[in-house]
């Protein structure tokens, strides 16, 4: 009997509301760090042409050889990224659920009226980043959709070709806008959930969520606004 009952409280323990929501932070966390990696690589087109295709080459076919083939770690890194979107979504979709099935309460419907704007939207946002996420693939990675480039172009000219039309950086700046709106607050859920947010580190772990989301909206954002004004070409 006492068997069962251990393995009962260790099945629920993976099921419960704060083990997804601890998923579902450590996953973002991971996004956290590759959105400012990713960016931090883009401020390599302000050194020229060939720094930044020499960048895109290596990271495509040379980082970490020989501990992985050439062209493998690009692969292994895609699989682990998918992999956390997997559960990234899932514990978003199961915490809604939840909450969904709460709002029947009188009480969880008074007390939702105090949450932030940001929070009400973080499932907006999220659905949103998705599509735009899906058309940056196709458009940077694969090259499906091309804008004013072609399939042989490099790294570099397709990113001076794109971003030569001011409406693509408008698109851009709305991407990264709503994906560092939702990093900020997903950064302070994150701190949250882990137990971090006490009296004494609240507005600490506030002005680091928003200014880690700043970061990321600046050095994305400079690249393509130093091409649409002539700077980069």
């Amino acid at each position: 009997m006492a068997t069962t009952n251990v393995a009962t409280k260790k099945r629920r323990a993976w099921t419960t509301s704060v083990f997804i929501k601890q998923l579902m932070a450590i996953s973002g966390f991971i996004f956290v760090f590759f959105l400012l990696f990713h960016s931090y690589g883009n401020l390599k087109m302000f050194l020229g042409q060939e720094a930044y295709d020499h960048y895109a080459h290596w990271l495509k076919e040379e980082a970490f050889v020989p501990i992985f083939p050439h062209g493998g770690f690009i692969w292994v890194f895609r699989a682990a990224m998918l992999l956390m979107l997997v559960i990234h979504l899932y514990a978003a979709a199961y915490t809604w659920k939840r909450s969904r099935r709460a709002r029947s309460t009188r009480y969880v419907v008074k007390k939702s009226v105090t949450d932030s704007y940001a929070a009400r939207t973080m499932r907006m946002s999220g659905v949103l980043i998705l599509f735009l996420f899906i058309f940056h693939i196709l458009h940077f990675t694969t090259g499906t959709v091309r804008t004013g480039f072609t399939a042989d172009s490099t790294p570099y000219e397709r990113m001076v070709a794109s971003f030569n039309s001011p409406l693509l950086v408008i698109v851009y700046a709305i991407f990264v806008g709503l994906a560092c709106i939702h990093v900020s607050h997903g950064f302070w859920s994150m701190f949250q959930t882990l137990g971090w947010v006490r009296p004494a580190t609240r507005k600490p772990m506030i002005v680091l969520s928003g200014l880690v989301g700043a970061i990321i909206f600046v050095m994305f954002m400079a690249p393509p606004i130093a091409i649409a004004a002539g700077f980069i070409s």
